[in-house]
């Protein structure tokens, strides 16, 4: 490579850096963290649960509601008998009115004969009893024999017992036309005395029905209110949840914007190290270092998996997710080694990845370790397979301690357990197949 073609590439790195470092320089817009979505979804489970609970308010009420539907219900019911109970009355009242006249006509009647048949017999006999010598003495002056005598007499007799009988009669009737007058009487006011009491229950039961509607109504109102509550709440749910998820897509697309500029700088430095340039940044070798092309485990004594690579639901977004490599779990501060040798293209903070080392094995193979918590090594040091680069940790997008190790051949992500084969591994239940 001549002195001239050596100056132009120089000046283009020189350019691509300047260009870096006023795109660095520039104003970023906001960066969406986990943080401002978990407070958003902690506002908007804090309004699902005011929300449930003026749900069971309203059904509180509608239950109490129903119940006193059922109780006006019931009154209606009781009330229509107590109406017609009363009108019964009524009807025989009337009757019993009616029978009590005819008795009291009968009474009349039956007095009024009385007193034209009693006077007939007083009448006959104070004329007997005025007269009663003179026409006696006749009656036996104009007798010729003694048995003549006796037939007047007894004649007489009958009479004036006749005459008693038929005033003794009429005194029987009108004292039997006033004891069923007398009792048709007392019924009256009995019957009279029962329809006051049932127009007071009518009255009380009536009362207790406008109660009852009152009540109802007052429960609706605050069914409505709590209604309309329960709404405006679902509303702000639904506002937090769009917030929610505009954050989620911004912070997917930041995601995206990393890793086009992540593979942008790795291209960057591998055309700089294929054209002998130093990267800077580093202490150690950089000269490149092309790996072995087989892969150890990274995690000496952690064999226990959490998580392979594929979809799994995520125990952070709660949805389901493409993981991209494999977890190991491993107890914090547990040695991270080069699973093959390389010079190391990325020392440092890595979005999700939390604190995280990239290897470039210098023949298309990549590692990544994340979640780390502090390193072992540097940007630019060449490292050889099986040497310490760092320590477990729980930084970045992380539930708790262990290894997130992936295995990349140019853009793509390989299945570490396919490509290195690692034997003795054990799973947890849910880290998938």
């Amino acid at each position: 490579m001549n002195k001239k073609t050596q100056s132009i590439l120089a000046a283009i790195l020189v350019t691509i850096m300047i260009l870096s470092l006023l795109i660095a320089l520039v104003p970023a817009a906001h960066a969406v963290t986990e943080a401002e979505i978990e407070e958003l979804k902690r506002k908007r489970d804090e309004i699902a649960e005011e929300k449930a609970a003026k749900q069971a308010v309203v059904d509180d009420l509608e239950a109490k509601q129903e119940s006193i539907l059922e109780l006006k219900h019931a009154l209606d019911e009781r009330n229509d008998y107590t109406k017609q109970q009363i009108e019964l009355n009524n009807r025989e009242i009337e009757l019993y009115g009616q029978m009590i006249q005819e008795k009291a006509e009968e009474l009349e009647a039956a007095i009024e004969l009385e007193e034209r048949q009693l006077e007939r017999y007083r009448t006959r006999v104070r004329a007997m009893e005025e007269n009663g010598d003179y026409d006696f003495l006749a009656l036996l002056l104009n007798t010729t024999d003694l048995g003549e005598l006796l037939t007047t007499i007894d004649d007489i007799g009958e009479i004036m017992e006749s005459d008693r009988q038929l005033e003794d009669a009429y005194i029987a009737a009108r004292e039997n036309t006033e004891r069923v007058k007398a009792e048709y009487e007392e019924v009256k006011a009995d019957l009279e005395a029962r329809q006051d009491a049932l127009r007071d229950e009518q009255r009380e039961l009536e009362r207790q029905i406008q109660e009852a509607t009152d009540h109802i109504n007052e429960l609706l109102e605050e069914i409505q209110e709590k209604q309309s509550e329960i709404d405006e709440l679902d509303e702000e749910q639904q506002a937090r949840q769009h917030e929610i998820d505009v954050l989620v897509d911004e912070l997917e697309r930041q995601r995206a914007e990393e890793e086009r500029r992540r593979q942008e700088e790795e291209e960057r430095r591998r055309q700089q190290q294929q054209q002998g340039g130093s990267t800077g940044g580093g202490d150690g070798n950089t000269g490149g270092v092309t790996g072995t092309g087989s892969f150890g485990w990274p995690c000496p004594g952690c064999y226990y998996v959490t998580s392979r690579m594929g979809n799994r639901f995520h125990p952070i977004f709660n949805e389901w997710r493409y993981h991209s490599g494999m977890d190991i779990g491993a107890g914090a501060g547990s040695a991270i080694v080069a699973s093959d040798g390389g010079t190391i293209s990325w020392c440092g903070e890595k979005g999700g990845y939390g604190n995280c080392i990239m290897i470039d094995h210098g023949n298309g193979y990549y590692t990544l370790y994340g979640h780390m918590s502090s390193y072992a090594v540097g940007y630019g040091d060449s490292v050889s397979k099986g040497d310490t680069i760092g320590y477990v940790g729980s930084t970045g997008w992380a539930t708790g301690p262990h290894l997130h190790f992936e295995i990349r051949y140019g853009d793509s992500c390989l299945d570490p357990e396919a490509v290195a084969g690692f034997t003795g591994l054990t799973y947890a239940p849910d880290a998938g197949e």
